[in-house]
């Protein structure tokens, strides 16, 4: 594969394995379309790889012609292409159900034991209900509010998802707001009252798994001594009898030392039929190698996926779906998420943060309950592709300047970027432009 770039258009060429013929698939990054280019504009361009974002210096043109189409696409407007600008209005929250956990996993980002270094056995539902009347009071009818439920572990406590569920409904009715909820869950209690709780309310379960059983039993470790990967298993069985009304049933899995064969791992999944499925990089994890070994086994899953059901498989991984939903819509990113303008974190202390993973950290507060400090959040304004300096790079509109966390925990800088995730990326957005070209070209 071959990766070149001119402007704000970037080009790859790759032979396709049923023809064996180079076809060259572009992508113009500030308009969100895909196209083919000609041979002769793909040699008018400049190599790059993926580390590269910047806008490579410009070549003596050789072929004019080829040259001029480039510059008249680079500077075409693409009047579909929906601005990624976001306005503060909090329409999504993570809500801390507790701060505890039954597993104690090798990567854990939350104080290395659920607790993010202060353990809180279950937030207070009656302090959580007014919180949340507030958020939804200021949500426009016909508005959608989405909550994920975490932890710790939050099926610890599933009479208090469960309360806040049923408030959350009935206000959604009488306010016309579209309530979107999640749990992500390790999957181990899903059994008794918990699995009649989940089985009686709409609502999507994430759960978290890393792989085949000698991998998952070792990085997410029972603190009973007890095989995770069995408990979790015992509860989809259950789930496969009677889903209730659940709306999705979803694996997220985590790549870390000693949990890196992706391929393996997937053909696991498969066979337990989730919904879908997300292939999650560490977030602290610095090798470079164990990088390239997942950038690889994720080509070779996408492939594997695609040879057993083109797009519609491709699609039940939900790092590629993410891509092909952009891309369609041709909706443009200024925020990898929503930190601090339309998205807070909860705390089980119903403190307010602008990230998951910031709990706990005194300086990163940005409310209490019903209070916004708006002098603090006010320094989320900018997008990140400004404030993290990503803004000649081809992939920003679908990447969105990056992750904060990431960054800070690689440099302690939330706005230095982090090379890794950005080579990570990149690469992954590639892959996706090559099936998604393929995909359309289908149609």
């Amino acid at each position: 594969m071959q990766l070149k770039r001119f402007k704000d258009i970037i080009a790859v060429k790759s032979v396709t394995t049923v023809s064996g013929i180079d076809t060259i698939m572009a992508f113009h990054a500030s308009n969100m379309e895909v196209a083919e280019i000609s041979s002769e504009s793909f040699n008018e361009m400049t190599s790059i790889d993926t580390l590269t974002g910047e806008i490579p210096a410009e070549k003596q043109a050789q072929n004019p012609e080829a040259f001029d189409a480039l510059n008249e696409w680079n500077s075409e407007i693409n009047p579909n292409a929906k601005s990624g600008k976001l306005d503060f209005g909090i329409r999504s929250i993570t809500l801390n159900v507790n701060q505890i956990c039954n597993l104690k996993c090798a990567y854990c980002a939350a104080g290395g034991d659920g607790t993010y270094g202060e353990p809180t056995n279950q937030l207070s539902v009656e302090k959580t209900l007014p919180q949340l009347k507030f958020f939804l009071s200021a949500l426009k009818p016909g508005a959608k509010f989405s909550i994920s439920f975490v932890g710790g572990e939050p099926l610890l406590h599933p009479q208090a998802i469960k309360s806040i569920y049923d408030y959350v409904t009935a206000e959604g009715k009488l306010r016309n707001i579209t309530p979107l909820m999640k749990i992500v869950t390790n999957g181990t209690l899903i059994k008794g009252e918990t699995l009649d709780i989940l089985r009686s309310m709409k609502i999507n379960l994430t759960i978290s798994i890393d792989g085949i059983k000698k991998y998952n039993d070792v990085v997410r470790p029972s603190k009973d001594g007890k095989s995770t990967t069995d408990k979790i298993l015992a509860g989809l069985e259950e789930l496969t009898k009677d889903r209730g009304q659940l709306l999705s049933i979803s694996f997220s899995a985590i790549t870390s030392v000693g949990n890196e064969n992706l391929v393996e791992n997937y053909h696991f999944f498969k066979k337990l039929n989730p919904d879908s499925i997300e292939f999650v990089f560490a977030n602290d994890e610095q090798s470079k190698q164990i990088q390239e070994k997942f950038i690889s086994q994720m080509n070779e899953v996408a492939a594997i996926a695609w040879a057993a059901g083109e797009e519609a498989e491709l699609r039940k991984i939900s790092n590629f779906d993410h891509y092909f939903r952009m891309l369609d819509s041709q909706q443009k990113i200024e925020n990898h998420c929503g930190a601090g303008k339309s998205y807070l974190m909860v705390d089980a202390k119903n403190r307010l943060y602008s990230c998951v993973w910031d709990a706990n950290n005194r300086e990163d507060i940005v409310g209490q309950n019903e209070q916004l400090d708006h002098k603090i959040l006010s320094k989320y304004s900018k997008s990140l592709i400004e404030l993290n300096n990503c803004q000649t790079c081809w992939a920003r509109h679908l990447c969105g300047g990056g992750c904060m966390h990431i960054n800070r925990s690689h440099s302690g800088d939330k706005h230095q970027k982090n090379l890794l995730f950005c080579e990570r990326t990149r690469s992954l957005i590639l892959t996706t432009l090559l099936y998604y070209k393929r995909a359309r070209d289908a149609r």
